[in-house]
């Protein structure tokens, strides 16, 4: 092709005005196919320069191989070899050049393939060379300004121990002492004379300089404003498509995704090979994207942001090598193969909750609570178990408006119940504040559903004939028809009373009320409501209450008082 030709004119060009090429071609590209219109004269073009470059090649190395004869000593001899040697090897990479022109074949597989170890430092600083090129342009004049100073520094040390020694020498001079140390004196004051004067010069002039660059450099806004300008407008473009690209196929392989979950259709059970291939649409849309940008800066040959991409990557793979047994877990939970599953109870934070569903994210959710939905990271879960939920699993053991007793004794109405706080609203107005976990941990009792109150009451040995029969009856008589007023006739279930106990100074009666929960908000009144009444079934019957008494024994043998 004319291209191809023309091509083939410059090289050879350039090896007849540079003396050759080397080391740059190690393996000759196949050559293409003749064009169209048979360029013969333009191969003979070629190869005509190529032959006089190969002739001067071929020239300078017989004077050398005539100059190596006639060498006198080893160290010339050594020096002419060594040229020798690059000229020949110059020769043989251009009769290779020649060769692939003139017979239009790719004269690779006939070249020994050289098998070289691999060395990863090495192939590192290929890589970081760009980079650190570019960081070293943008602190050329950082470091030419800390070179200049550095040697400032220098000079003025040595200058002002020049100067010292000057004043030494013309103290002694000042002095008497005899003709031939005078002179030794003077001849050496002249030298160091002259050094303080070479120093002061060398002095000023790097002086000079350092305020030249100085006033010159730009300040450290303009400096950063400039190299962002000369960065963007040398590789804007490369950025702008490196980024396009990742955008491309990351978006594309979501939109993909996107796509294939509303075909699936709606409200059926997700399976294993749904969530196996959700996350590798995930996955392949970030690395996809990578690839895609890389591609693009190999084309534009931009090494530096290419670098910056591969040593990106090397660092994630890195940090991720510590993760990796996490990130196994995080996969496992997000395909639902985990130690937590879909659908399952689970208690995250003191808190229980269903787990609604697993993937990128957790959703889980406590239909009792207010904002009892939570979305979250899945690996919040990773070190977590989940069980199958029960037939009458319990949520939570309230829900808003219950009336509840906490272990300790504080009882109130539940005002609000959300999965960070429990909120308690007292009687009298006071409001209280737990955190749900440790509301959980005071082993709630909900009176809303029904509860009891029990309730003991003493009365004294003579009344003992009756204890059995006529006072449980009647106790009992006077607390359904007394408590109707305190609570509300529908809000008493049952009623019990029965002697517990004959205890040492009384005869102990077990009161048993069972209220509904519409009763709850007069729990604390309930107790104190049982003693009155049975007090007042005391004064109605004649019965007496005991009270502690005292009995003291004397011993026999000690004399009465």
């Amino acid at each position: 092709m004319k291209t191809m030709s023309s091509f083939k004119l410059w090289l050879a060009g350039c090896l007849v005005a540079g003396g050759g090429l080397t080391g740059a071609w190690g393996q000759v590209p196949a050559a293409p196919l003749p064009d169209e219109t048979g360029s013969q004269s333009e191969t003979l073009q070629s190869l005509e320069a190529l032959q006089r470059a190969l002739g001067l090649k071929e020239a300078e190395a017989a004077a050398l191989q005539t100059e190596l004869a006639n060498a006198a000593d080893d160290l010339l001899r050594q020096d002419v070899g060594r040229r020798l040697q690059q000229v020949r090897e110059a020769i043989e990479e251009q009769r290779r050049q020649f060769d692939g022109f003139a017979m239009d074949i790719d004269l690779s597989p006939f070249s020994p393939e050289v098998k070289t170890k691999f060395d990863w430092q090495e192939q590192l600083g290929k890589l970081l060379e760009p980079i650190l090129a570019e960081f070293e342009h943008a602190t050329a004049e950082s470091r030419a300004i800390g070179l200049l100073r550095q040697q400032i520094d220098d000079v003025r040390t040595r200058r002002d121990l020049a100067a010292q020694a000057v004043g030494n020498l013309e103290g002694l001079l000042a002095q008497s002492a005899s003709p031939d140390l005078r002179s030794r004196l003077e001849s050496r004051h002249e030298v160091w004379q002259g050094r303080r004067e070479q120093l002061e010069n060398e002095y000023s002039a790097l002086d000079l300089q350092l305020k030249s660059r100085e006033a010159a450099r730009q300040s450290v806004l303009d400096q950063t404003n400039g190299y962002a300008k000369n960065f963007f407008r040398t590789r804007g473009l490369n950025l702008v498509l490196g980024i396009g690209a990742f955008c491309f196929v990351f978006f594309g392989f979501r939109l993909g995704e996107f796509a294939a979950r509303t075909l699936r259709r709606k409200g059926t059970e997700k399976h294993f090979s749904s969530r196996l291939t959700a996350l590798l649409f995930h996955v392949f849309s970030v690395l996809g994207g990578l690839v895609a940008m890389m591609l693009v800066f190999n084309v534009a040959g931009d090494w530096f942001l290419l670098g910056i991409v591969i040593i990106f990557l090397f660092g994630v793979g890195w940090a991720s090598i510590n993760t990796l047994p996490q990130q196994v877990e995080t996969l496992k939970l997000m395909l639902n193969v985990g130690a937590v599953r879909e659908g399952e109870f689970l208690v995250f934070e003191g808190t229980p909750y269903r787990v609604d569903a697993l993937g990128f994210s957790a959703h889980l959710n406590n239909p009792l609570l207010d904002g009892g939905t939570r979305l979250l990271p899945v690996k919040f879960l990773v070190g977590m178990n989940s069980r199958p939920v029960g037939a009458n699993e319990t949520w939570f053991p309230c829900r808003k408006g219950d009336w509840v007793e906490l272990s300790g004794g504080p009882f109130g109405q539940i005002a609000s119940q959300t999965p960070a706080t429990v909120q308690i609203a007292a009687p009298g107005g006071e409001q209280i504040v737990h955190p749900t976990a440790a509301f959980l941990g005071l082993a709630p009792k909900n009176l809303s559903a029904g509860f009891r109150v029990a309730s003991t009451f003493g009365l004294d040995y003579r009344h003992q004939a009756a204890a059995t029969t006529d006072i449980p009856a009647k106790m009992l008589a006077k607390l359904q028809a007394g408590l109707p007023a305190v609570v509300g006739a529908d809000n008493v279930a049952n009623v019990e009373v029965f002697l517990a106990c004959a205890n040492r100074s009384s005869l102990d009666y077990t009161v048993w009320v069972d209220l509904k929960g519409a009763a709850a908000p007069h729990f604390l009144r309930v107790p104190g409501a049982i003693q009155r009444i049975l007090v007042d079934a005391c004064n109605e019957n004649g019965w007496v209450i005991p009270f502690p008494q005292i009995q003291i024994h004397r011993n026999p043998g000690m004399p009465e008082c």
